[in-house]
């Protein structure tokens, strides 16, 4: 079947796009014929010939293999393991058979597995300029989420308000306000707390925007509204659209819950006119197994880019959470490097944050992203206005390169914070 294989120069500017699987296969088994097994599985749907199964159809239609690479480089058969044998598998697949949307993208590149009788994961994805300029990809990005807020210069902080769910509007307008005093430049809802009948969403909203708007008053500094709008799929875009109108400056969605084609559909209404935070909540099942789903740094990196997420959530390293720094690193250059006419995407860093920690990632990743911090806000030991300005305070030393130590000795509620969760 000479037509089951292609170089990638033949195809990538003739409507193909190219997917990199990773899979174990027996120590001798034929890899080549399990690389077509997957290519005809995935695209024309079967292994052996049916009527209509046309030459024709075949050109059009069928994935190719494109590259087989054995895992160390094996020439000969001596060279092989004993046992499982690890190997790259890169498939083209037709622009044709999927079109710019990703239910029937991610349906093809990892939805068949018994049919195939592959297990495999998908680690990456090569697109053709064809197929990316089937995606709008962020309205704002980078730049745009800058302007959007006029914060320049910085890394953004943002606060999700602990606890993550359970208190009704009101508390949460209350906790809004004390975090704000401390100058926060963003306040979002938990990955946990959407529409709950104790806590409406439209509710919700109206309560932290007139407590933004206190303390503005009182202040001088008005901190943003992010509003969790994660729900079943045929309301998002309604809440959205009404979190906006009440005042949310951003909305959030859990796009690994949610999929990302409703992630798609929200970037491209074009009634949403505030940015869109992808939240990384249920990633890790989708990531985490070595032998099957999709690499994080592809998921939450280009995947989430083109589906049009102005800043995007991932794990931070510094936790007892055994991320790998090449992981997280990656995700964020995906986020931020050029791709096509697709803006940046603003990288979102989360989980266990303290002013030690977030002078780190400043360090691994420049001014060009976004804060999450929770309990090291709200868990200060002077209160939830002390916790933002000691990680204001901190922000504002990684950026300067001045020690915490020394900014510490200007400024009592970093100490304090020093003191609680080290340096």
């Amino acid at each position: 079947m000479q037509e089951a294989f292609a170089y990638p120069e033949e195809l990538l500017n003739k409507g193909f796009i190219i997917a990199t699987y990773y899979t174990e296969t027996d120590g001798h088994a034929d890899v080549l014929a399990a690389a077509r097994s997957l290519a005809a599985g995935q695209s024309v749907g079967t292994w052996t010939p049916v009527p209509g199964l046309t030459p024709e159809l075949m050109e059009r239609h069928m994935a190719r293999v494109v590259a087989v690479y054995d895992l160390p480089p094996a020439e000969l058969s001596s060279d092989l393991p004993e046992g499982k044998r690890p190997v790259l598998m890169q498939i083209a697949f037709p622009e044709i058979n999927f079109g710019a949307q990703f239910p029937m993208l991610l349906t093809t590149l990892l939805g068949n597995e018994a049919s195939t009788s592959s297990q495999a994961k998908l680690v990456d994805l090569q697109l053709s300029p064809t197929f990316a300029g089937g995606f709008q990809g962020p309205k704002f990005g980078i730049e745009g989420i800058r302007q959007h807020l006029g914060i320049f210069g910085r890394p953004i902080l943002l606060n999700m308000i602990k606890p993550c769910t359970g208190f009704g509007p009101e508390t949460g307008a209350a906790l809004f306000a004390e975090v704000a005093r401390g100058g926060v430049d963003i306040i979002k809802d938990d990955e946990l707390l959407g529409n709950p009948s104790f806590n409406a969403l439209l509710r919700r909203v109206e309560a932290y925007r007139q407590a933004a708007e206190r303390v503005f008053e009182e202040t001088g500094h008005r901190a943003a509204y992010c509003a969790n709008i994660t729900d079943r799929v045929d309301r998002l875009a309604e809440n959205a659209r009404r979190a906006q109108e009440l005042g949310a400056s951003m909305v959030m969605v859990n796009a690994a819950a949610v999929g990302l084609g409703a992630l798609h559909m929200l970037a491209e209404d074009t009634a949403l006119t505030i940015p869109i935070l992808a939240h990384s909540a249920g990633a890790a099942a989708l990531t985490e197994n070595p032998r099957s789903g999709i690499a994080s740094p592809l998921l939450l990196g280009k995947l989430v880019r083109l589906a049009g997420a102005d800043a995007g959530m991932f794990n931070s390293i510094y936790t007892r959470y055994p991320f790998l720094r090449e992981r997280y690193l990656r995700i964020a250059q995906m986020q931020r490097m050029p791709l096509f006419h697709l803006k940046p995407t603003l990288p979102t860093i989360g989980g266990g944050i303290t002013p030690a920690n977030a002078v780190r990632i400043v360090q691994d990743l420049g001014a060009d992203i976004m804060l999450a911090v929770g309990g090291a806000i709200q868990g200060h030991p002077d209160g939830a206005a002390a916790g933002a300005r000691a990680m204001r305070q901190a922000i504002d030393a990684a950026v300067a390169g001045v020690p915490l130590a020394e900014e510490a000795r200007e400024h009592p509620e970093l100490q304090r914070a020093l003191d609680a969760w080290g340096q």
